[in-house]
């Protein structure tokens, strides 16, 4: 189902046309159609200060790590129980390194 965000840098749902902007976000699994999401994740990193007066250098705290993606199906105003109403469509888990 589309979704109306408040603004084109949030992703906030809002209730009401009053407050919705214009951009809609395709939220809906079509049958026999491939859907693509592009995810930003952030590795841990610290700016540190190696010398005085010099610009910072971001150091990664964490070269690797284990991200794991669950695609669930929810229903919507429901709280339902896992098996009977909620259901794990597909669990995906990937090892990224920082070499």
């Amino acid at each position: 189902m589309p979704q109306s965000t408040t603004s084109r840098d949030s992703d906030e749902v809002v209730y009401g046309p009053f407050r919705k902007v214009g951009i809609i976000r395709d939220t809906s699994l079509q049958p026999l159609q491939t859907k693509e999401e592009i995810f930003e994740i952030l590795f841990p990193y610290e700016d540190v200060e190696k010398e005085p007066g010099k610009p910072k250098i971001r150091e990664i705290r964490a070269k690797e790590m284990e991200i794991i993606v669950e695609l669930w199906y929810l229903p919507a105003g429901v709280r339902g129980e896992v098996g009977k109403d909620q259901f794990l469509f597909n669990r995906m888990v990937r090892k990224v390194t920082v070499k």
